[in-house]
């Protein structure tokens, strides 16, 4: 049992150590193969060495009187060796790649028969054989087998059945012999024979492994090389190899078509020569040093951009290698990469370009007028603050530019950003900086500029500036408000002067626009209080801050109340009561407007809907109100939720909604219209009043603006103007109201003119709520009123 229990382990051990001569897959055959080659290659060596024995041998048994023995035995040894001679010159000029479990029994089996045939001659000769021929055949057997072991380790079933057969045949040969040394020599051949064997067994799992590692390894290249071919045929990089003589030894297609050379010429010269480097300035330069320097000096190197002449014209090349050593260590070359990197140097540039310059205009961006202030204002060094150099600030701003963009389009507005660029640019000298901060803002840095320079250029922006522009074929009219502060004078560091610049464009827009303000300090105070108002304005509604005023109006033919105007007005608790000219502009500009303008109407609404039948409430509505889709719903929102007929609210536009030719703003009219409401036009006859506006839009009623009522009793042009007014509405079927009416002379004036209705402080100031309830209540009681007013009326006309 333990026999066969140690022979059941030798053989699981000689599986699982020397598997690949028994296993069935491609890689073992392989392997098998090679180890049959390298035994198969020392055929005639070992066929030679066995006829030279074998010669030896029979001469020296030459007396036995046993040649037909000899002559038998040699016959069958030269068969054996016949039959290696014919396996080896088969396989000698195309060697089998892979070989089956079988011709390794088959080589074991050829090496036993060679090996039994010398085992013949040891067993029969030895023990009768003279000492002389037993020294002889002693060496002989002692040397096959150090040969055999080592011709045929690759295979180590055959080289173990070798050296078992004639180990056997060595032992038996002693046994026989009877000789007073024989145990001693028996154990010695022994010890002989497990060495060899051990060695046949460790130099046949080295030589697999190396075998294996080989074949590992060259699996490994064979891949890397498909990745490598496949790397250049789809990636953009470029691979590259310089050998030791400092030429280029790879040259890839793409490569060689980049630099429309053939691989034969460029491997004729050297990496510099073969890229057609070209200096394109300070930089380039410094990277070709750093090339050139890297590949003296031996040293890796990563990302050296180089410009390079290829057939699609200048490209930037960026360029990473290692160097080759050799086994000794010393250098064999370069291989590296070449990566296009023109499209991602020129978006960097790109972005620092953006970076610093806006990509509409092509003028600076805020970032690079801070840096170029910054830099103009700043003191050398050692020197008191504000004795840098004299520079100017001027913020402009394109007035009325949302209304641009709102009525014909952001492109209509980005290319009248663009002309503005264009003549802001004409304006100035070399030295000086144009900006766009953002929008419609826009920037000059003005430097060595004395105060009557400054000012005639900027008479000169607003004139070059205000000048209509043609924008897809339409007149596009422009204006422009400039605000300006100096350095040092009205501040020495860089937020201060732009504070004080922007607080000179408020002013200038607040003084009418198209025109420009030098900063002053009082404008901060100014600034303070608009900035103070607009804090206040947000939440004012809710804080129940605001509320509404009455102005009664009446018909002139009966002097009845006919309607009423809602006024809007502000008591704040600190900042007291404000004017809406003050903070109705600040709501507009704000956006504060639209909520503060829905609260109006809606509270407008329910107040008329608790008063008379017949009495119409007219409300002003900003043009920031009309410009929104939600306008008509949020109108009709507030009737209903009030209950007021839609004909007793009337709805007070201004001229200057018109001057934008808004589509939006006219669709919210005309659904006005079609719900019933009444449409009026305020203040007609000011601004750019146009006779166009009366055809674009039906309006219920025209209301002479108390500029010309005022001058009635003064001026024969404004009785004229006032007159025309009057005829040309009711040419036009529209109804009139003189506003700011405050003596009886101008009733008087304007009864005989034709005028429909009045108000003004003639029949009452804008009154509270209960005040004027309290005005209609008692208006039936003052029925003389009116012909005592006209009497002195006309005695004053």
């Amino acid at each position: 049992m333990k026999a066969s229990s140690l022979i059941s382990q030798l053989v699981q051990w000689w599986r699982r150590e020397f598997h690949v001569f028994t296993a069935l897959d491609r890689d073992s055959a392989e392997v098998r193969a090679r180890h049959l080659q390298t035994v198969t290659r020392l055929t005639p060596l070992m066929v030679l060495a066995n006829l030279l024995n074998a010669a030896v041998v029979l001469f020296a048994f030459r007396d036995s009187g046993s040649l037909p023995v000899q002559l038998l035995w040699l016959a069958a040894l030269v068969g054996v060796c016949g039959m290696g001679l014919r396996a080896w010159w088969v396989r000698r000029r195309v060697p089998a790649q892979r070989v089956s479990p079988r011709a390794i029994r088959h080589a074991t089996i050829g090496a036993s028969a060679l090996a039994t045939l010398w085992a013949v001659i040891v067993v029969a000769w030895f023990p009768g054989a003279t000492h002389d021929q037993q020294l002889l055949l002693a060496s002989l057997m002692l040397g096959m087998m150090c040969g055999g072991a080592f011709a045929l380790a690759a295979v180590p079933g055959a080289a173990l059945a070798y050296i078992g057969v004639l180990s056997v045949a060595a032992q038996w040969a002693l046994v026989q012999s009877q000789g007073p040394s024989i145990i001693h020599l028996q154990g010695l051949l022994l010890i002989y024979a497990g060495i060899l064997m051990i060695s046949v067994l460790t130099t046949a799992r080295v030589f697999t492994a190396r075998l294996q590692s080989e074949r590992e390894a060259g699996r490994q290249k064979q891949l890397v090389s498909l990745l490598l071919r496949d790397f250049e045929e789809h990636a953009a990089d470029v691979l590259w190899e310089v050998g030791a003589s400092g030429l280029l030894t790879h040259v890839s297609p793409r490569l060689s078509s980049a630099l429309r050379r053939s691989a034969t010429a460029l491997q004729a010269t050297g990496l510099v020569d073969a890229l057609q480097l070209r200096n394109s300035g300070p930089e380039a330069e410094s990277h070709l040093a750093a090339l050139r320097s890297a590949l003296t000096l031996g040293q890796a190197f990563r990302d050296l951009v180089v410009p390079v002449q290829t057939a699609g014209g200048l490209r930037w090349w960026s360029l990473s290698a290692k160097p080759l050593l050799d086994e000794l260590g010393h250098a064999a070359g370069w291989r590296g990469v070449i990566s296009d990197v023109t499209q991602a140097r020129e978006t960097h540039r790109r972005l620092a370009y953006l970076a610093h310059f806006d990509s509409l205009t092509g003028l600076a961006n805020r970032l690079e007028l801070r840096e170029r202030l910054a830099r103009m204002i700043e003191p050398t060094p050692g020197a008191e603050p504000g004795t840098g150099r004299r520079t100017a600030l001027m913020c402009l701003d394109v007035d009325h530019f949302k209304a641009i963009n709102d009525t014909l389009g952001h492109a209509a507005g980005d290319a009248v950003l663009a002309e503005v660029g264009r003549r802001l640019q004409s304006c100035l000298r070399q030295d000086d900086l144009a900006a766009r901060l953002g929008g419609d803002e826009f920037a000059l840095v003005v430097t060595d500029v004395q105060d009557d320079e400054l000012e005639s250029l900027a008479r000169r922006l607003v004139q070059v500036l205000c000048q209509p522009c043609d924008v897809a074929g339409r007149q596009v009219a422009l204006g422009i408000s400039i605000g300006i502060a100096v350095a040092p004078d009205h501040g020495n560091t860089l937020d201060e002067l732009m504070g004080n610049a922007d607080l000179a464009l408020y002013a200038a827009k607040d003084a009418g626009r198209g025109r420009y303000e030098i900063f002053m300090p009082r404008l901060g105070d100014r600034h303070r209080r608009r900035v103070a108002i607009e804090q206040a304005l947000r939440g004012a509604v809710n804080r129940n801050e605001m509320h509404l005023h009455w102005q009664p109006r009446v018909d002139i033919g009966s002097w009845r109340v006919v309607g009423a105007e809602v006024l809007l007005r502000w008591q704040h608790p600190e900042l007291g009561r404000i004017a809406p000219d003050e903070f109705i502009g600040i709501a507009e500009e704000s956006g504060l407007i639209v909520e503060i303008g829905s609260w109006v109407m809606a509270r407008a609404c329910a107040h008329a809907a608790q008063m008379g039948p017949l009495l119409v409430v007219s409300v002003n509505v900003s043009p920031a109100q009309l410009l929104r889709e939600d306008f008509a719903a949020g109108v009709r929102r507030a009737l209903d939720g009030a209950g007021l007929p839609p004909e007793r609210l009337e709805i007070e536009v201004t001229e200057s909604l018109f001057m934008d030719s808004s589509p939006l703003a006219l669709k919210n009219l005309h659904a006005l219209r079609e719900m019933g409401v009444r449409i009026a036009l305020d203040d007609f006859g000011t601004g750019y009043s146009s006779l166009a506006y009366l055809r674009r839009f039906p309006f219920d009623t025209l209301k002479i603006d108390r500029a010309f009522v005022r001058e009635l009793m003064t001026r024969h042009d404004a009785r004229a103007i006032v007159k025309t007014i009057i005829e040309l509405a009711m040419t036009l079927g529209m109804s009139t109201i003189a506003e700011g009416v405050e003596e009886p002379a101008q009733l008087v004036l304007l009864q005989e003119a034709g005028c429909g209705s009045i108000q003004g402080f003639m029949v009452a100031r804008p009154m509270p709520r209960g005040d004027f309830l309290r005005l209609l209540a008692n208006w039936t009681d003052r029925p003389g009123s009116m012909p005592a007013q006209l009497d002195s009326g006309r005695h004053a006309a």
